[in-house]
């Protein structure tokens, strides 16, 4: 007599619905690019708009509740001092930053050229090895060269992107306006096309998704500051050229997490390198690896704790996809956007490793939405400053 046989682990009608639910997903993310792709031109400055809302709102309040300024005129005034002071930033660093910039590319060719002699140095004897290597520093020079050549002729290809730039430019700024002026209006605009009975949970993902945007970009960008000025101090100290380039550089790719740091701290060892040779190197990975460590360790768990607490490995997808449809655009976006999105659906979790999400927010709620939320829409808090008739 046959032993009976045991049922599969997993049954095939529950493969076939999980296969089912991918399918869909791929499809609503596939209808998703298509429309993007139609209206990237208007999409793209809202993001950005919306990121930068969130890190200019406490200039804003601090103008229409302290100074008394209307609403609208301290958004406008908010908007006018931020485009004042990256002008001045941009007038002070970036001519130093283009004279430089040519030797820079040639300092970091330099350094990659004595790569080869530097694995020999260290007993590296395999001709394959070597053979490799040789390669990949050919490789590498040929597209340093060319970044040099755009460096030093300009970007001449870009000039036919001006006008559009200009347009995204002009249209960012005029939904920042909007938005520091009026985003609760604009939010409830959007909370009356969910229905009646769905709206406090739209409106609670909305406010846990703006809180997770604002703590992950009002903490990057001091983040990245402190990045690129500790960088550049300790570079400076060490006697390695370029540290103020090299800040600059880090600074901006701070804002691409775990890839950028590992961009900008390549190209100060390999500066160091070319520079004080292996001594050099050494300096530039200890400055690099110290002010990585102070960041990761501590400037992250105190600036943004476990609030916007993302696995590293989701970043890395999120920034590789985003660079992958979006260039290098999307890489910057994607990790605001991840975190927004993973907190409206409660994906996130506390300190207590506890999921806070839509359970948590119907056992809070369990007698429905507040009949005010209900009939005005509601809006996350700290959205906006208060209008004058607050």
């Amino acid at each position: 007599m046959l032993p009976p046989q045991s049922e599969p682990r997993v049954p095939l009608e529950r493969l076939s619905t999980i296969a089912f639910r991918i399918g869909i997903i791929g499809l609503v993310g596939y209808g998703l690019l298509l429309v993007w792709q139609q209206l990237s031109f208007i999409l793209l400055p809202f993001f950005v708009a919306v990121l930068l809302s969130a890190l200019l709102m406490p200039i804003s309040t601090f103008l229409h509740r302290r100074l008394r300024l209307p609403s609208a005129i301290a958004a406008i005034s908010t908007v006018v001092l931020t485009i004042a002071f990256i002008a001045g930033l941009l007038t002070w660093v970036v001519p130093d930053f283009v004279r430089q910039a040519e030797d820079l590319v040639a300092q970091i060719e330099k350094g990659v050229n004595q790569i080869p002699d530097l694995l020999h140095d260290l007993g590296v004897k395999d001709s394959d090895i070597q053979e490799l290597t040789t390669n990949v520093t050919e490789r590498v020079q040929d597209s340093i060269g060319e970044i040099g050549t755009s460096l030093s002729t300009g970007v001449i290809s870009a000039a036919a992107g001006v006008v559009s730039v200009a347009a995204g430019i002009f249209l960012t700024l005029m939904m920042l306006i909007y938005l520091l002026w009026d985003g609760n209006g604009f939010w409830r605009g959007v909370l009356r096309f969910a229905p009646a009975g769905r709206r406090q949970v739209w409106h609670d993902g909305g406010t846990r998704a703006w809180e997770a945007m604002t703590t992950f970009v009002r903490s990057q960008v001091v983040v990245a500051a402190i990045d690129g000025i500790g960088i550049g101090l300790g570079l400076w100290i060490l006697g390695i050229p370029m540290a103020i380039p090299i800040g600059v550089l880090t600074f901006i790719l701070a804002f691409i997490p775990y890839i950028g740091a590992i961009i900008a701290g390549s190209v100060a060892i390999l500066v160091g390198l070319s520079s004080d040779g292996l001594e050099g190197a050494l300096g530039a990975l200890a400055v690099t690896i110290i002010v990585q460590q102070v960041e990761s360790n501590i400037l992250y768990p105190l600036l943004i704790g476990h609030s916007v607490k993302l696995h590293p490995l989701t970043v890395l997808l999120g920034v590789g996809g985003g660079s992958a449809l979006l260039g290098i655009t999307g890489a910057f976006l994607a990790t605001p956007v991840i975190a927004g999105v993973a907190a409206a659906a409660g994906w996130l979790e506390d300190d207590e490793g506890d999921t806070v999400g839509a359970d948590a927010v119907a056992e809070e709620h369990e007698d429905g939405p507040p009949d005010d939320v209900v009939a005005a829409g509601g809006a996350p808090p700290g959205l906006v400053p208060p209008g004058d008739g607050d």
